[in-house]
């Protein structure tokens, strides 16, 4: 909202606070299959090269996702991908990666990202999330299973979008599964299995379950990736580099065109680096906007569309994503900023000119002590899914 009777002290109003995606480089070693999820029709393209494109069972799926557009698999509905060879490891290294976000998982259920199991008693692998909040890996020799948890500090939460993988490194004796949430390991596992998990007469499945249709994934699925190598983190071509978007850099060019982008997109906006053209408002694209001009209405809002309220003590913690804060003038307006990759806050008042000055003047490195004229009540900090490219976040904000 940010009304114009406010004025900073460079001249500039604050205004009402009411895209197309980049990606991250993409790795090619080892790449056997990549399933973008773009579901205008009923096919799933696979762009790894060997060209395994699923076919979509259960109705329309195509929805809003982590990049442009993903599948939304509620209804039951998944993607069968033919049987195929380069989709099956053998006694050989792989993983498996996908983004994921779920409306509210039942801490009893079982929701099923990839499933490559044959009929012999399931011989192949399965990778899932378990409870709601960890992943689950099950191995299967035709003989024998064995289902592998994560355990770690990182879990998933409901209505955010988790980037999800799982590393096995058959390699050496035992093996090594790592799983991963956002880009960071939360559990090693060893196990002595090297047996043969090729599944050879199923189809390898994306939101589906061969078995039971409660164990489909019911929820939104996006750039699924299968490796035949174990990926490993800070390395170049490793886990980290096929899921980080990047941080954003202080180009107020993009946004201060003095014409439609600068006009129609605010501080929402802005702080989570998404040129939507519809000045976005907390809470209207999850279907339920603020009710009040106060930090508990739009700090409940903007959580309704995902991002992470963190406490101060956090925002130099380990993460992928930017960071946001928000400021609220009780009963008329708020406001939000965003910390770029320099360490430095910026924002971009309403439908007015981005930039790194506060009501002073002066550059702003701590929007707890910047000059913010009437925005008297600080509500908080967020972690948000930005971008390396000016207004191409990844956050569902309109």
């Amino acid at each position: 909202m940010n009304r114009s009777s406010w004025f900073l002290a460079l001249g500039l109003a604050l205004a009402p606070c009411f895209a197309v995606h980049a990606a991250p480089p993409r790795v090619t070693q080892g790449l056997v299959g990549e399933w973008h999820l773009d579901l205008s029709g009923t096919t799933a393209f696979d762009t790894s090269g060997y060209g395994r494109n699923g076919t979509l069972i259960g109705g329309t799926a195509s929805s809003w996702g982590w990049l442009n557009t993903a599948g939304d698999f509620t209804g039951g509905k998944y993607v069968q991908v033919p049987n195929s060879s380069n989709l099956n490891f053998g006694t050989g290294s792989f993983t498996l990666a996908a983004w994921v976000r779920m409306a509210n998982p039942s801490s009893s259920s079982v929701k099923t990202i990839i499933d490559n199991r044959a009929s012999d008693a399931g011989r192949g692998y399965s990778f899932t999330v378990y409870n709601g909040q960890h992943l689950l890996l099950q191995l299967n020799n035709g003989t024998t299973w064995d289902n592998y948890v994560s355990n770690g500090s990182r879990v998933l939460s409901p209505n955010r979008w988790h980037h999800v993988a799982v590393a096995v490194n058959r390699s050496t004796s035992p093996a090594t599964i790592s799983f991963y949430i956002d880009g960071y390991r939360t559990t090693d596992q060893q196990t002595p299995r090297l047996d043969n998990i090729d599944n050879f007469d199923r189809p390898f499945l994306i939101g589906g379950h061969k078995d039971i249709a409660s164990y489909r994934f019911g929820d939104r699925i996006d750039e699924v990736l299968v490796y035949n190598r174990s990926l490993i983190p800070d390395t170049a071509g490793g886990i980290g580099e096929i899921m980080a978007p990047g941080r954003t850099v202080f180009q107020p060019t993009y946004w201060n065109d003095g014409s439609t982008r600068q006009r129609n997109n605010n501080c929402y906006n802005y702080a989570n680096n998404k040129a939507t053209n519809t000045f976005a408002q907390p809470g209207r694209a999850a279907g339920a906007m603020y009710t009040s001009l106060s930090c508990a209405a739009v700090v409940a809002a903007a959580n309704r569309d995902g991002l992470e309220p963190i406490a101060a003590t956090q925002i130099n913690d380990l993460s992928h994503k930017n960071i946001a804060a928000l400021v609220v003038a009780p009963g008329y307006d708020y406001h939000w900023y965003r910390r770029d990759a320099n360490g430095k806050w910026t924002h971009k008042p309403g439908g007015t000119a981005a930039t790194n000055r506060d009501n002073s003047g002066n550059e702003i490195l701590d929007p707890r002590n910047a000059n913010r004229g009437p925005y008297s009540d600080f509500c908080g900090f967020y972690r948000v899914w930005s971008d390396s490219i000016e207004g191409s976040g990844h956050e569902q904000v309109n």
